[in-house]
């Protein structure tokens, strides 16, 4: 007859099982292994022949791109809610023009110009009047560094 074991000691038992042991062994070695391949890969130097064949190699990034400005980026987030491509038709207007690939000089002029209150507009100078020129100058070289949007909406910015 067999005895029945109570389920932590069979628990207990399956652990210390040399073939349980082996095989969770192997899992963390191979798991570790592909990590380290994955993680290491990036930071390896340039190579040539069969290795940078390899799928593991990853070239290195240029040192000349820039990082990106990320709070430049969620600024930008903001107008981008009204002036985007998919942004939804507001205020009986078709469209507002998109601001991606536009020079940043350009886009300087009219966001101070609706800043300080010298081009007429609606809302756009009560949403720029928190921003500094530096803040400003960020998220104008933001818009320009995107792809150019199509030509139908690359007319100069409305104002809302």
């Amino acid at each position: 007859m067999r005895a029945v074991l109570c389920p932590a000691v069979k628990r207990r038992y399956r652990l210390r099982h040399p073939m349980t042991r082996r095989t969770i062994a192997a899992a963390f070695v191979l798991t570790s292994a592909a990590w380290l391949a994955a993680t290491g890969a990036a930071f390896a130097a340039p190579a040539s022949g069969v290795r940078a064949a390899s799928p593991v190699f990853v070239a290195p990034i240029s040192s000349q791109a820039s990082p990106p400005d990320w709070q430049a980026r969620d600024w930008a987030m903001a107008c981008m809610s009204c002036h985007n491509a998919s942004a939804p038709v507001s205020a009986g207007k078709a469209a507002l023009p998109t601001l991606e690939g536009r020079p940043v000089a350009e886009l300087m002029t009219v966001l101070q110009a609706m800043r300080d209150a010298r081009r007429p507009a609606t809302l756009m100078p009560q949403l720029l009047k928190g921003y500094r020129d530096d803040e400003l100058q960020r998220i104008a070289a933001y818009f320009a560094a995107q792809p150019a949007a199509d030509a139908a909406s690359a007319s100069a910015p409305n104002s809302r």
